[in-house]
């Protein structure tokens, strides 16, 4: 293996850092790419994924072996018209590979040995939709994630000046170690909760009064009656930022959240493990952002995978452009969305959209009907009388039909429990053509998560 090539790609990247220690202005940490013009902004994509198959079919025998097998040579990836030429990447392909050559694999650049001289962390994925497959980053990956996570960080609002808890276990799972690097990078000081329980974590909020929280969506509701059990009143915590992730955040969600915690900003972090563990999206205020100088993005077709234009829904496919150990070419996270090149009001250029849909692998077909769990979460959150948590089961009936069960927890008193299931009922009929049997559950009788809410059980 050359090591030339190796440095070639860490001097590429690092060249493209720009206002690595603080921001620039008040508005965008790096405005010469934060409001690049898109045809220099592409020249920038075509010079690192040029280099890029070169260095991961160097350093990668899984992309050399998947290059080989679709008869494609580095040297024919010349452009972005190039890109969908690239085979697909999938987690199946890299759970097979963890089998075949456990415990690491070799779809990341780096082995044994460059890992022990220059590593920094290993991830693993959470196991939501296969088995945990693990990544190795290096300190240089370290540099890279600070510096996109403090970009993101800035333009969601955050300053000097504030104080942040981010309420996750800090385990092997990549959500929050980017931030709070970034956090450090800001001068933002971080309340560290990795040990705390519910009641923990609310007591620190209540006392130390930290201004950002970071959670996922159903953490934050939860965190917020936690709260009030505690005898605080979660709008006047003086939290102003709660930012996002692990899950969507439908409108309705959102609404309950600024419900529960009073005006506060709601911002989203979104990325995956294998491809965007830095800022791959972020939110500015107006739309959710892709950091294209670091990411490609691509949406293609559900069915054909081939590539669909902005304006069209697809599943999201991410190439990492700025990763020593994990620079994925065409990641399919599977995440539905809608890609835009309309200008933002914040004046970013980089591609945007409106929200994520889910992911692929939590859409659900029940009796012919296509349903994302994110459409019930708000459905059911618009309605005030619920609380926050539900429960989709699917099963068959004695004679082997499908089906649907919704179980809900009513907000306060019972007493029209009846009424509100058969309202449930007619609102999925109407916007999903889709009838199921409904249970009205008192409050508290769901179980709460700290993490990645999973509220499907498929029994069929």
């Amino acid at each position: 293996m050359s090591a030339d090539l190796r440095q070639e790609w860490l001097s590429l990247l690092t060249s493209h850092l720009c206002h690595r220690e603080a921001p620039a202005d008040d508005r965008f940490w790096c405005p010469e790419y934060d409001r690049m013009p898109r045809e220099r902004l592409r020249e920038v994509q075509e010079e690192k994924l040029r280099l890029a198959v070169r260095y991961l079919y160097e350093y990668s025998p899984f992309y050399r072996r998947k290059l080989d097998a679709a008869g494609i040579a580095p040297a024919d990836v010349r452009s972005l018209h190039d890109l969908p030429r690239l085979p697909l990447t999938t987690k199946e392909e890299m759970s097979l590979d963890v089998a075949a050559r456990p415990p690491f694999g070799e779809y990341t650049a780096v082995d044994d040995e460059h890992w022990n001289r220059h590593g920094w962390m290993m991830f693993t994925t959470s196991g939501t939709t296969a088995q945990p497959r693990a990544f190795r980053y290096t300190s240089f990956d370290r540099e890279m994630w600070t510096w996109t996570n403090a970009r993101a960080l800035w333009a969601m609002g955050v300053r000097p000046g504030d104080r942040a808890i981010l309420c996750f276990g800090y385990g092997p799972h990549v959500a929050m170690w980017g931030m709070l690097y970034a956090l450090n990078r800001l001068q933002v000081p971080v309340i560290p909760s990795g040990g705390m329980d519910s009641r923990a974590r609310a007591f620190a909020i209540a006392t130390y009064r930290p201004t950002v929280v970071a959670a996922t969506p159903s953490f934050a509701l939860f965190l917020a009656g936690v709260l009030r059990e505690l005898g605080h009143d979660p709008r006047r915590s003086g939290v102003r930022t709660l930012i996002c992730l692990g899950e969507p955040c439908p409108e309705a969600t959102r609404a309950r959240i600024r419900e529960a915690w009073g005006e506060v900003e709601i911002q989203q972090f979104y990325g995956c493990t294998e491809a965007a563990p830095s800022c791959g999206g972020y939110t500015c205020g107006h739309a959710l952002h892709f950091m294209e100088d670091t990411h490609l993005v691509e949406t293609v077709d559900p069915l054909t995978h081939e590539p669909v234009p902005p304006g069209s829904p697809g599943l999201v496919v991410i190439t990492n452009l700025c990763s020593e150990a994990s620079p994925q070419i065409r990641f399919l996270v599977g995440d539905f969305t809608t890609l835009s090149t309309e200008p933002c009001a914040c004046g970013r250029t980089h591609l945007h959209c409106p929200g994520l849909s889910g992911r692929a692998d939590d859409m659900l077909n029940v009796r012919g009907v296509t349903l994302f769990p994110s459409a019930v979460e708000d459905l059911l959150r618009r309605m005030p009388e619920l609380g926050d948590e539900f429960l989709i089961v699917l099963d068959r009936t004695d004679r082997g039909a499908e089906r649907l069960r919704l179980q809900v927890e009513m907000r306060g008193p019972e007493a029209n429990a009846a009424l509100v299931a058969r309202r449930i009922a007619e609102e999925m009929r109407a916007r999903f053509d889709l009838r199921p049997d409904v249970e009205v559950m008192p409050a508290g009788s769901l179980p709460r998560t700290e993490f990645k809410a999973r509220r499907v059980r498929d029994q069929r």
